[in-house]
């Protein structure tokens, strides 16, 4: 039998993982399977290619299959955990990381899920225990800070989480996460303009950065800029080709609703409904028929004209002119 870490399909395949090209890694990894019907690494690596690609379901199964092989894997109930999470299953989420973390204690990974679960369930604080903990198996992981920071952006303790932020910029200055965190802070403290700053500050670091273009396209939205809102989507969509990405698709449909182009966003909304599962799959649903009504009352000039006016549209290249969560 050939070891798995010596299969050229199993190599193949992470290296397709890793490139984004999910649905020929998948296959890859299927071979693996194929050969040998205990390569739970494989299916591990299979699991994580349909969580990327949103297919939950399938990801889910992937990973039990792989836990039957090795029930005490840590990586693949974390990888489990935060499929779940995706899934808006918390509680189901939480007791994967739980038993992920009954046989290591020193995972972070496991810590860091389910505090971000906690968040998911509105538990701010009970999720800042447990990233107490974590901070007890490192006081300057990344990803903890990170974690930090949100749960007190939540608490809206914007000062405090302004300040973990920094903590990890300190250690790395070009993190674009917590540039992008300090960004929605300001964004939530009202401070727009401050916040478009810390976006473009991503750009500079990275041109192709879709985190900030979205954020940037968010940014706009609040401020009425819907013109300019709709060019950083438009760059984001260049960026991924044609690879589904929620935030994206979800920003779009709801600038072309607001831009009264919604023939467009219905179509936006549909890519959504067909890529996703659970409490997203129902929201693009609600929005397809929240948008169909808007159009009807539009045919029969029923729809009150409730969009201030916005600028001529030459801010976004205005904002994001510099080389670019």
């Amino acid at each position: 039998m050939v070891k798995l870490n010596e299969n050229s399909a199993y190599k193949r395949g992470q290296e397709l993982l890793d490139a984004g090209q999910y649905e020929e890694a998948i296959e890859k990894f299927s071979e693996v399977i194929a050969e040998n019907p205990r390569a739970w690494k494989a299916m591990n690596s299979q699991g994580f290619a349909y969580q990327k690609m949103s297919k939950y379901t399938d990801a889910v199964e992937c990973f039990d299959k792989a836990l039957v092989v090795n029930p005490k894997s840590v990586e693949v109930l974390n990888n489990k955990g935060v499929t779940l999470s995706m899934r808006g299953l918390y509680k189901e989420a939480i007791a994967c990381f739980d038993e992920a973390f009954s046989y290591d204690c020193t995972s972070l990974e496991a810590l860091n899920g389910k505090a971000i679960a906690l968040q998911h369930m509105f538990s701010y604080k009970e999720a800042l225990d447990v990233l107490e903990e974590a901070m007890k198996v490192d006081s300057k992981h990344p990803q903890t800070l990170l974690s930090i920071a949100v749960t007190l952006q939540k608490l809206k303790q914007y000062d405090r989480s302004i300040s973990f932020f920094k903590k990890v910029l300190a250690g790395d200055k070009y993190n674009t996460k917590a540039w992008n965190g300090i960004g929605v802070t300001y964004q939530l403290m009202g401070d727009n303009e401050s916040a478009l700053k810390c976006f473009t500050k991503i750009l500079n670091i990275n041109s192709q950065e879709l985190q900030a273009w979205i954020s940037i396209g968010y940014v706009y939205q609040k401020m009425f800029k819907f013109k300019d809102a709709l060019k950083c989507y438009k760059k984001a969509q260049a960026i991924v080709g044609g690879r589904y990405t929620h935030k994206l698709y979800d920003g779009l449909a709801s600038c072309l609703t607001k831009l009264s182009e919604f023939d467009q966003a219905i179509e936006v909304y549909k890519l959504i409904y067909q890529s996703e599962e659970g409490k997203r799959k129902w929201d693009a649903q609600r929005s397809i028929k929240f948008v169909n009504k808007l159009k009807r009352k539009q045919a029969v000039g029923a729809l009150p004209d409730i969009m201030p006016k916005e600028s001529s549209g030459d801010d976004a290249e205005t904002a994001v002119a510099a080389p670019a969560e």
